[in-house]
């Protein structure tokens, strides 16, 4: 009996280190998930921030590159001149609108004037 019991000895031992070891390692897992999700999350919001960002930046390209931002700030033209060149290029610029819109304002121009 007491050779059984100097045997079980470090058996336990053996088993409780691993015990123990095995409870460090599902916590840190438990850890490590809760901090995979909360990144996860991190990274989406970024990304639709990134993809904010990127339209304001085109839009200020479109602005920066445009033929009225020049007329805006040249400083070597008159005011007159100036008017003239912003009114040239913001025609060029624009784009017309839908031709479903222009019949429907035409169609209600011509319904105004046939009631008065």
């Amino acid at each position: 009996m007491d050779f059984e019991l100097w045997v079980l000895i470090p058996i336990i031992a053996i088993l409780a280190g691993t015990m123990k070891d095995y409870l460090k390692f599902r916590a840190r897992q438990r850890q490590l998930g809760v901090s995979t999700t909360g990144l996860e999350k991190e990274v989406a919001t970024l990304k639709q921030t990134n993809q904010v960002l990127l339209e304001r930046v085109q839009n200020l390209e479109a602005i920066v590159v445009s033929q009225t931002w020049d007329a805006l700030h040249d400083k070597a033209l008159t005011p007159a001149e100036k008017d003239l060149r912003i009114a040239s290029a913001a025609r060029r610029e624009i784009a017309p609108p839908p031709q479903e819109d222009l019949h429907q304002q035409r169609a209600a121009q011509l319904a105004r004037r046939l009631q008065g």
